[in-house]
């Protein structure tokens, strides 16, 4: 099987060689030197230019797609392209277009598919996008998958919420690159990533780990099926494995709790829906005279992590530490949303006094834009939580609780500095006393959500893709000891 390049809890990337009988999937083999600080995705095209060695793509959270040659050390230069932020998947899926080149894809929020063809220059490495397909947002998982069924051509494989699992043939087409699709599988719901590896025999398999950790391997057949599947290994639940078929996860990844003392302690998602043991971030925060106080996703372009945001009582803002001027104690919530305005760069929200709620856009180094109004009567709202993306589509969504009725509600992004239509969760919301989003807690790419109750005990709900929660899961107790958590 080929090497399986992983993004490790520590947040390095690392690369697995698989041998027989050697399916544990730590400690890795080496670490991966090759990329830059913080990335969001990496993307493995296969050999781009014909030197027999394989390229790298790597996603940036600015939208920035860099293309790392195999031979930089030969002096081949990094080639860099922007705006990628428009797309929610980019995804290789071989030559799709018959030229013998490898090509690549990406597909938008509202689910149109768009082709890069590939053109053997790594200085230049691909074609004008031209825009081969729609209807592509009904799938949670798309998997650029290799010649999967022996005709020398690239495929796709794609995976809906529901679990079904369908096979698209590559044409060889540039204009059509695809074929209709073909179902391949029902049941594939219980796996949160997928991808495909050649095998040591030449075919593609589909890798697939399961909620417990479980990494399994499907067979390919070399008909764009797979066969039954065989256990890899175990312990992979903290793992992020390059070319799996969700969106790319960027942000928040631990859950922070402000206690009764003072002191603020740090929380981080295991992947396996748990959290590690408290760290301590700070242990009196009360010189610091905190009126508001926020865990805003990715607010420092330079850092993966939230980036503690806090209003002081002289009503100056603080974001990472910078103070970004006074006037803040008008303000009576603060919520990190991400990128809501789709400019690569992480925004933060604001709600006044008279209920109305504003976008201040990021930029990206813990500074603020110009704020703009999104609108007023937020004041019905108790709690505002920049959630991460809930409904699958990539772009960041705002959870608020109604206090008169205690119903939830998702306000899901829109890509643009406001929300689309707003979408009633369910009701019963006021038995916690604590509600926050600590990113991804069960390692499917969708942002999660905790309450705690008044008994203390800390509750989880996992997005479903869908704008919707799954059944509560009972995560700890004695939560009561945080005051608040962000």
């Amino acid at each position: 099987m080929s090497d399986l390049l992983i993004r490790g809890l520590d947040d390095a990337m690392y690369v697995k060689h698989w041998q027989t009988g050697q399916a544990d999937p730590y400690p890795p083999d080496y670490d991966l030197p090759v990329l830059p600080d913080v990335w969001k995705d990496v993307i493995e095209p296969g050999d781009l230019d014909g030197d027999g060695v394989p390229e790298l793509f790597v996603l940036a959270p600015n939208g920035a797609l860099t293309l790392k040659p195999s031979k930089a050390y030969l002096g081949k230069k990094d080639w860099v392209g922007a705006g990628w932020q428009m797309y929610n998947k980019v995804f290789a899926p071989g030559d799709v277009t018959g030229d013998g080149r490898n090509d690549l894809m990406a597909r938008t929020p509202s689910g149109d598919l768009y082709l890069y063809a590939g053109t053997g220059d790594i200085s230049a490495p691909l074609a004008a996008s031209v825009k081969v397909g729609w209807g592509y947002s009904m799938f949670d998982q798309v998997i650029g998958a290799g010649d999967m069924n022996g005709d020398g051509h690239g495929d796709v494989v794609a995976r809906t919420p529901a679990g079904d699992l369908y096979f698209y043939a590559g044409t060889g087409n540039a204009a059509a690159p695809l074929e209709a699709r073909v179902q391949i599988g029902s049941g594939w719901g219980g796996f949160n990533q997928i991808l495909a590896l050649d095998d040591s025999s030449g075919h593609v398999d589909l890798v697939a780990r399961d909620v417990t950790g479980t990494l399994w391997m499907f067979p390919g057949d070399d008909k764009g099926g797979v066969a039954t599947r065989v256990q890899l290994g175990t312990g992979w639940q903290g793992a992020t494995l390059a070319n799996s078929g969700g969106n790319p996860f960027f942000g928040k990844g631990e859950l922070i709790g402000w206690d009764t003392t003072n002191t603020l302690n740090y929380y981080l998602n295991l992947g396996n829906g748990l959290f590690a043991s408290r760290l301590l971030i700070d242990g009196d925060m009360s010189g610091y005279g905190l009126t508001k106080l926020s865990s805003a996703s990715s607010m420092d372009n330079s850092s993966r992590w939230s980036t503690l945001t806090l209003v002081r009582s002289d009503g100056h803002l603080e974001i990472g530490g910078t103070d970004v001027g006074g006037g803040w104690n008008v303000m009576t919530a603060l919520a990190g949303i991400g990128d809501l305005n789709n400019d690569g760069r992480g925004d933060l929200l604001a709600r006044d006094s008279g209920g109305h709620l504003y976008l201040y856009p990021g930029t990206g180094t813990n500074g603020l834009g110009a704020r703009t109004d999104i609108g007023t009567g937020w004041n019905a709202m108790d709690v505002l939580v920049g959630s991460g993306d809930v409904t699958g589509d990539g772009l960041p969504d705002l959870l608020a609780r109604e206090s008169a009725t205690g119903h939830l509600w998702l306000y899901p992004g829109a890509q643009k500095a406001g929300f689309g239509t707003r979408v009633d969760i369910r009701g019963g919301w006021n038995v916690y006393t604590k509600i926050a989003s600590p990113g991804d807690m069960n390692g499917d790419g969708l942002a999660d959500l905790v309450g705690a109750d008044a008994d203390g005990v800390l509750w989880r709900y996992d997005a479903d893709g869908a704008g919707k929660l799954h059944t509560k899961v009972k995560v700890g107790q004695g939560w009561n000891m945080h005051k608040a958590l962000y």
